[in-house]
């Protein structure tokens, strides 16, 4: 019997292996998921305890990549799956390490990011106290996600603020401890005779269906490299990595899903919303290509359109800021930034629930390009192209979509790592499989 893949809890649609035959691809049944009942464990009645670290002061100021370093010393040897969102400094927005669980908080269907924040927001009423709450949910809603309370939280609320220890009852607080030296690592990637021919198959048959139904204007699709470690990988030195090299990223961790995503989706502090889409990749060489590929703006104004129609959809009036080249170290994208004033009327898991799939990750129409995914991409996204972040009680909470990334399986020897592409009439099969190999490097660069 194959392992589960995404590792850790049964997802309601079948175990999660490596890339499976088509009963089970991402995407299939699309618009029948249930919700699942969210689990609450029995500390709902105790109270979380806080602490603050005697070095704050120097810990306020540092920028995330440098905090989550600094405070790393924090994170137990025998802790394999850190918690972990760091945002760029300009966010002023929290920073979190933590491990174990306090509560969690699980759910699956359209509505998934919304029951798991109402069943954590309840449960943080009941406990009287603030804590944050880390997320990850699948790109399929068919398969169950996840809010989290860590057992320990190492928490940095905005930058300028102290950092703070919360644990739960009878959680012993964390001592500093130093981190051992790595030993060298080899890297093996799993051979796949015939990936790029497959791949290619796969993006003529998504541009067939584009061609055959001219509502279908856009599919993303995604692929997959599997690599094998020559000892366990600490994923929280791969994260600090990440942060380090991408300061202008969310980084995260979650249930073994480690990376830096380039694209904010929901943003609601204060009762301002912002998100920043990004759909157009170049190598840097080429970056200013971008602001003049047709085919590159038109998937980007159907990645922006997909947010700001759904926000109508809300009642919320955007006003949209691009699009701009975002330039990374690996490479550059098409981004527009988009904000809102929302007040108090929404939370921020309901518009993680409205805006996810977006067409950056799934398509356009949305429905149809889901349809598209599930019959000519073998392989399950996991929580590839998921939400992932962090809610706060109050609806509060900062949400990326989880790109630029890899999935560690048990013992974090293995991990998956994945990259997609958007496709459109005029795409080039041989050019998007360069473009996913672009995108890759930006976790394998610090795996190397």
């Amino acid at each position: 019997m194959c392992p589960c893949w995404p590792p850790g809890r049964s997802t309601g649609s079948g175990c999660g292996n490596w890339p499976r035959g088509p009963a089970t691809r991402a995407g299939r049944g699309a618009g029948t998921e249930n919700l699942e009942s969210a689990h609450v464990p029995a500390t709902q009645t105790s109270v979380l305890l806080s602490t603050e670290l005697p070095d704050s002061r120097f810990l306020a100021e540092v920028p995330g990549a440098d905090w989550l370093s600094a405070v790393a010393p924090l994170l137990p040897a025998s802790v394999e799956r850190p918690w972990v969102w760091v945002s760029p400094q300009a966010d002023a927005a929290p920073a979190v390490l933590g491990w174990g669980e306090a509560a969690r908080f699980s759910a699956s269907g359209h509505q998934g990011v919304q029951h798991a924040w109402q069943e954590f927001s309840r449960w943080a009423r009941q406990v009287g106290a603030d804590p944050l709450a880390v997320g990850s949910f699948p790109f399929s809603r068919r398969q169950q996600g996840d809010l989290v309370v860590p057992a320990v939280t190492v928490l940095r609320r905005a930058p300028g603020r102290p950092t703070e220890v919360i644990a739960a009852p009878g959680t012993a607080m964390p001592i500093p401890s130093p981190i051992a030296p790595a030993a060298s690592l080899t890297l093996t990637e799993t051979p796949r005779p015939g990936a790029e021919q497959a791949w290619r198959r796969a993006v003529q048959a998504a541009i067939g269906s584009l061609t055959l139904d001219s509502r279908i204007q856009k599919v993303v699709l995604a692929r997959a490299v599997e690599l094998s470690a020559s000892r366990p990988v600490r994923q929280l030195t791969v994260a600090a990595a990440l942060a380090a090299r991408f300061p202008g990223c969310w980084t995260y961790a979650h249930d073994g899903l480690v990376g830096a995503t380039p694209e904010l989706l929901v943003d609601l502090r204060g009762g301002r919303f912002r998100c920043r889409v990004l759909a157009g990749t170049r190598k840097p060489a080429w970056s200013e290509e971008l602001l003049s590929d047709p085919k590159e703006q038109r998937e980007h104004a159907l990645a922006v359109a997909s947010v700001t129609s759904a926000l109508a959809g809300d009642g919320i009036e955007p006003l949209v800021d691009g699009p701009f080249l975002l330039k990374l170290p690996n490479v550059t994208h098409l981004a527009t930034d988009i904000t809102a004033e929302v007040g108090g009327r929404t939370s921020a898991a309901r518009i993680v629930d409205d805006l996810h799939p977006t067409a950056a990750v799934c398509g356009t129409p949305r429905e149809e390009a889901y349809r598209i995914i599930g019959r000519v991409e073998d392989l399950d996204r996991g929580r590839f192209s998921g939400p992932v972040g962090w809610m706060s009680a109050d609806g509060s909470g900062q949400w990326g979509i989880g790109l630029r990334c890899g999935q560690f399986a048990p013992g974090s020897r293995q991990v998956r790592v994945f990259a997609g592409a958007g496709i459109m009439p005029s795409s080039d099969p041989a050019k998007e499989w360069l473009e996913t190999g672009a995108k890759m490097e930006a976790f394998l660069s610090v795996l190397n």
